[in-house]
């Protein structure tokens, strides 16, 4: 499943995987989310929080992070945040990410990476 906070800070949206992300996940919630506000700001930053991520759809548009992909350029930061079962999915999102434009935490450290996705604004 998977969550995204309601309420935007700026530019800056919010999601957290809980248990499987699936191909609804991706079209129901993900894609919808980030047309948004990729409609409402010229330049993004995307937190992603993947610490109870247990797995995921591997034959799901996740695969190739379609939306992140062709947008690339109005990405400004993105933060992920993993635990165990995060591999494979962050390596996808971190293709799909202007390089030098990320971090990647380990899971306990949400607060750093929320700190660095907020700085400069």
């Amino acid at each position: 499943m998977l969550e995204i906070k309601p309420e935007r800070e700026r530019n800056i949206i919010f999601f957290r995987a809980v248990g499987t992300l699936t191909e609804a996940d991706y079209v129901d919630v993900f894609v919808p989310a980030m047309t948004a506000l990729l409609q409402e700001h010229p330049k993004f930053r995307l937190y992603c929080d993947l610490s109870r991520l247990l797995g995921w759809d591997e034959k799901s548009q996740w695969e190739t992070g379609a939306i992140l992909a062709s947008n690339v350029e109005r990405c400004e930061r993105a933060a992920i945040v993993g635990g165990p079962s995060w591999a494979g999915l962050t390596l996808l999102l971190r293709d799909s990410l202007p390089p030098g434009h990320y971090e990647l935490y380990t899971d306990g450290n949400q607060v750093r990476a929320l700190a660095w996705i907020r700085a400069a604004l």
